[in-house]
């Protein structure tokens, strides 16, 4: 009996061991890193699932960073030969760590078999806005509940359930939302910002909205129109965040995940293109890009 119970506890020692063990992603890197994995060594690759098992090759003047069990993210930026079995200590969240959601949102779409990447971002994201109910034939993505606009070429678009050739864009003043202060028709199911710049001023907010001509529509959305001098602030806060090391790419993809997340649409679309131009090999990237212009109405 009492050998019974050594064997159980040993057991669930073993098995609790087990449970503890690390997995990694290989996120990004510099130079000649390589891998080595049942004694067989190949090169890194942005993307690749690691196992505590595995071992990382990294040469002088070469860095590494790496995504461990979806949520820590960690740099290896010294020469040397690292057994990621030793590295338990690097996979806890610290508060100085990159936005816990990226990391759970770039875990997912790199790991995941199947799917459409860079689709569901926003079930990662803090701010999407809450689904709106109306009973107008004119629907606006809740995504765009409030648009935060520094510069750039960036739609405001909606959806319309019935055939209709015109409808009426209008803005509000913050402090009248009764009486547009400005109207325009448009054929089409969105108005670029910048036609609209000169009616409204940086630093300034605004509502809007979309309605089949000669028809009203309640539903009001909010435009921010932010100064550069605020939008550089917010860019360089969020370029701070980043790990020791990050790619070009990792860079920017971050950056327009991070700014999507923060309203700053049009900013977004920028950075998430340079990504993909970055690395026009990574699917990730160019699916994101792909999808983001659709969720969007950008051609």
């Amino acid at each position: 009996m009492k050998k019974l119970r050594i064997l159980i506890v040993l057991s669930l020692f073993a098995g609790a061991l087990s449970a503890q063990e690390n997995n990694f992603l290989l996120y990004s890197f510099k130079g000649n890193v390589s891998v080595i994995e049942n004694k067989v060594e190949s090169k890194a690759k942005v993307g690749k699932s690691l196992g505590a098992s595995s071992t990382l090759k990294v040469p002088a003047g070469s860095m590494v960073t790496l995504i461990c069990n979806e949520a820590a993210m960690f740099t290896l930026n010294k020469p040397g030969t690292y057994n990621l079995k030793n590295f338990g200590d690097s996979c806890r969240v610290s508060s100085n760590s990159v936005s816990a959601n990226y990391v759970k949102y770039v875990w997912a779409q790199m790991t995941k078999p199947t799917g459409s990447a860079g689709s569901n971002r926003k079930a990662y994201m803090n701010t999407v806005g809450a689904v709106a109910r109306s009973m107008n034939n004119v629907w606006i993505d809740p995504r765009l509940d409030t648009v935060n606009y520094a510069g750039g070429d960036f739609p405001l678009s909606w959806k319309s359930y019935a055939e209709a050739k015109d409808f009426e864009f209008s803005l509000f003043s913050a402090d009248n939302i009764s009486t547009p202060f400005f109207t325009t028709f448009v054929s089409k199911l969105k108005i670029p910002i910048p036609s609209i710049a000169t009616k409204i001023k940086p630093g300034t907010s605004y509502f809007w909205t979309a309605a089949i001509k000669g028809e009203e529509n309640e539903e009001m959305k909010v435009l921010n129109y932010v100064s550069k001098e605020t939008f550089a602030g917010v860019l360089e806060n969020i370029k701070s965040q980043g790990t020791p090391f990050e790619g070009p790419a990792e860079q920017a993809y971050r950056i327009a995940f991070m700014l999507e997340d923060a309203h700053y649409l049009s900013e977004a679309y920028q950075y998430y293109s340079k990504a993909a131009v970055a690395d026009p090999t990574n699917a990730l990237y160019r699916s994101t890009l792909m999808s983001f212009k659709k969720d969007y109405e950008i051609k």
